[in-house]
């Protein structure tokens, strides 16, 4: 019987992703781009190696997830420097890496309609994201397009799941791209740039703590 483990080591890697996302969120707010690019990548690096150290339920679930971790590092670093196209592409594959886990835990019926629900309401504002970037160029209103379906399915996957660390994370995470993607393409989200950072780290952790709850 395999058993799930926050062990110390992993534990150890998630106080220091807390640190750094404190630092992160502390760096944006007081406008200190320098300290932001080396602690935005830096949550992702202790967020992997908790991934990589914890004891999961299943290790297949893992191994997706630590391959959307990684794009997810991969995505915040071309961000950093402006590059929404390939950062928004790194981020899709990323997605898709959470859909590969997600695929494989067990679903509860409930979560999923709850998921559904959940992207309904998302698509309200994305739909005007989509015009809006289709609006500055063909290319880029169909990456966005792709990465709203994308994200649509880790949402209902993640809310469909037996964990809760899975769906809250969803929730977050969806709730950051939605507000990066409005800022972007329509107009200043609420809470600005520091929301979007505190929303995401707190999503991209949960996903990594689901790892303990999320099995076939």
């Amino acid at each position: 019987m395999i058993v799930a483990q926050l062990t110390t080591p992993a534990l150890v890697a998630l106080v220091l992703a807390l640190v750094t996302a404190l630092v992160d969120w502390w760096a944006v707010a007081t406008a200190r781009s320098r300290v932001e690019y080396v602690a935005k990548p830096g949550v992702m690096v202790f967020l992997i190696a908790a991934a990589a150290l914890l004891e999961p339920l299943d290790p297949s679930i893992r191994i997706a997830f630590i391959v959307a971790l990684a794009l997810g590092l991969v995505g915040d670093v071309f961000l950093m420097f402006d590059r929404f196209i390939p950062g928004a592409g790194a981020f899709l594959l990323g997605h898709i890496g959470y859909i590969v886990g997600l695929a494989l835990a067990a679903r509860w019926a409930p979560g999923l309609f709850l998921g559904v629900l959940f992207v309904a309401l998302l698509m309200i504002p994305g739909q005007r994201i989509v015009r809006s970037a289709w609006q500055k160029s063909p290319v880029l209103g169909g990456i966005v397009a792709g990465y709203m379906v994308a994200l649509a399915g880790v949402a209902i996957l993640g809310l469909g799941s037996y964990s809760w660390y899975a769906a809250v994370g969803v929730v977050f995470f969806s709730v950051s791209d939605a507000l990066l993607a409005w800022s972007r393409f329509v107009a200043p989200a609420a809470g600005g740039r520091v929301t979007v950072h505190i929303t995401y780290h707190v999503g991209q952790a949960l996903l990594v703590l689901a790892l303990l709850t999320l099995g076939s």
